[in-house]
């Protein structure tokens, strides 16, 4: 059925458009998608390319004018699942030249952490498509009648899988844009072995200041290689720079030539872009120009530095006890101990008279001569009477002995908040001294050393503080913390009231020599993404 196609379309050249007179590749001619439905590109995009809740619209005119029909097109809702998947469901619709392609691409990823920095991403797109000729305007000459091919409207699924292979910044990944396919129509495989799609990609992010934050702002180069059945190998660079106002990217094919594009994003939720690509005559005339536009709406915060309102920051709590409540601690514990030791004279006492009474009653027996009859009843009383003082007796002694334990672990506990408080008051100086010497040193910063110092802040103390990162959205600064919290670090943080950011930080430091260790050690291999030094000289 391909092959009739095939020939009519051959029977048919002469009469179409000159619009289409350079053949046209069956690949999605997706090479220039950098941020936008990337998804496209490799499934695995939609972890980290896309945003996180976007709706996006990228169409692309190959070799025609912006108002003939566009040649691929497709319009993609993106979400962010949890921090280690995400989907997409768009609408798109492809002309190979030969067959217009209309449908629905559904698309899942999740990544699986293998380590610190490294990971491997696996997703999957899921195409279901009306396929039908993609030019029948053509009206046989009934004079002169050509052979008519029966060729129905098919419905085709599609699966393209992809992995990434993910090692801190640098990134490898293959995707098999039609690996599995199916012609539900006529019941049977659409494509061959031999014609399979097969891509191959390379990349590394490089992080830049721009905008006061290197972690928004970078640059990701990406080379690729496609395999496409019967045509030449593709090969392909693109260079992207993403920042969180603008984009801008260039990028060169093997077949289809040099690109250079760009686009802005305004009222910080919408972006909109465009894209030329150059054929081999660099001319801007027949098929030798491309055209791509994109635009999206972000549902989520376009700035993730912005600030939440009503948002308070909690700052490095220290936990410190004043003169005065020290001095109330010590007169509680020294009434407590003067109650114990007064019970316990009071238990003593009541032994002694206890004891006496027994002696008592026993000179009383011995003098029952005088009432023979009553002798042995009153003999049966009182040794009644002596087994109960005797339990009393007993139970007193425990009681004197638990109240005598009581007091001592009283002093113990005492004697052990003291010298506890001792070596608080030792460490705190030991403290102040190593902050005053943080104060004195001089630093000079180190050439392309990411490095700041301001005199004072906020009351923190002085010292080498190494930045993790900083946030001015309270739900992305509590995430963060709960990521670096699940690693098992102990990340700290506080508030600057000058540009109202929260710093995140993982340790302060007495000396410039300490901090620089800690952060080319990435903290001694416990944090594998950027750090930089923030100074405080005095309180």
């Amino acid at each position: 059925m391909l092959k009739r196609w095939y020939i009519l379309f051959l029977l048919f050249m002469p009469f179409v458009s000159q619009a289409q007179n350079t053949e046209l590749s069956p690949d999605f001619r997706q090479h220039n998608l950098t941020l936008y439905n990337a998804s496209l590109f490799d499934p695995v995009y939609s972890l980290d390319r896309n945003d996180p809740r976007s709706l996006a619209l990228w169409t692309r005119w190959q070799w025609q004018t912006v108002d003939g029909d566009p040649t691929t097109l497709l319009f993609n809702y993106t979400h962010r699942l949890n921090i280690n998947s995400a989907g997409g469901l768009g609408f798109f619709q492809h002309n190979t030249g030969l067959f217009l392609e209309t449908g629905v691409v559904l698309n899942y990823t999740y990544n699986f952490e293998l380590g610190p920095g490294t990971s491997l991403a696996i997703g999957l797109n899921t195409f279901g498509f009306q396929r039908k000729p993609a030019d029948d305007r053509f009206q046989a000459d009934p004079d002169n009648p050509l052979p008519q091919f029966d060729v129905p409207n098919d419905f085709i699924l599609q699966f393209a899988p992809g992995l990434r292979f993910q090692y801190y910044r640098f990134s490898i990944g293959l995707v098999g844009e039609n690996l599995l396919d199916y012609n539900v129509t006529a019941n049977e495989k659409a494509t061959n072995a031999s014609d399979k799609v097969y891509l191959l990609h390379t990349g590394y992010r490089i992080p830049v200041f721009l905008f006061g934050s290197d972690r928004d702002s970078y640059v990701q180069p990406t080379l690729y290689l496609k395999t496409i059945p019967g045509l030449d190998d593709q090969y392909g660079l693109t260079a992207l720079l993403a920042t969180p106002i603008f984009w801008a990217q260039l990028g060169y094919n093997s077949f289809y030539g040099a690109s250079a594009g760009a686009g802005g994003r305004f009222f910080k939720d919408f972006s909109i872009g465009a894209l030329i690509e150059f054929g081999s005559e660099n001319s801007l005339r027949g098929d030798n120009t491309s055209f791509e536009f994109v635009t999206a709406y972000n549902f989520g915060n376009a700035d993730l530095r912005r600030r939440v309102i009503g948002f308070e920051p909690t700052g490095e709590e220290l936990a410190q006890v004043t003169p005065v409540e020290r001095k109330k601690q010590r007169e509680e514990a020294k009434a407590a101990a003067e109650a114990a030791r007064q019970e316990a004279v009071a238990l003593a006492k009541k032994e002694n008279d206890s004891i006496a009474a027994v002696k008592e009653r026993e000179a009383l027996l011995a003098a029952g001569e005088r009432k023979e009859r009553n002798r042995k009843a009153r003999e049966q009383k009182e040794q009644d009477s002596l087994a109960q003082l005797q339990q009393e007796r007993v139970a007193a002694l425990q009681k004197r002995s638990d109240s005598i334990a009581a007091v001592r672990r009283e002093e113990a506990m005492a004697l052990a908040r003291k010298q506890e408080e001792e070596k608080r008051r030792d460490s705190l100086a030991q403290a102040t001294l190593a902050a005053e010497q943080a104060a004195t040193e001089k630093v000079v910063p180190q050439p392309g050393e990411k490095y700041e110092e301001t005199t004072t802040e906020d009351g923190l103390t002085p010292g080498y503080y190494l930045i993790a990162n900083v946030f001015g959205t309270k739900k992305y600064f509590d995430a963060f913390m709960k990521t670096l919290s699940g690693k098992g670090l102990e990340p700290k943080s506080f508030y600057r009231s000058a540009n109202k950011y929260n710093y995140v930080y993982l340790r302060r430091y007495n000396s410039i020599d300490e901090a620089r260790a800690a952060r080319e050690s990435k903290f001694s291999g416990r944090y594998a993404d950027d750090l930089w030094i923030f100074r405080v000289v005095g309180q």
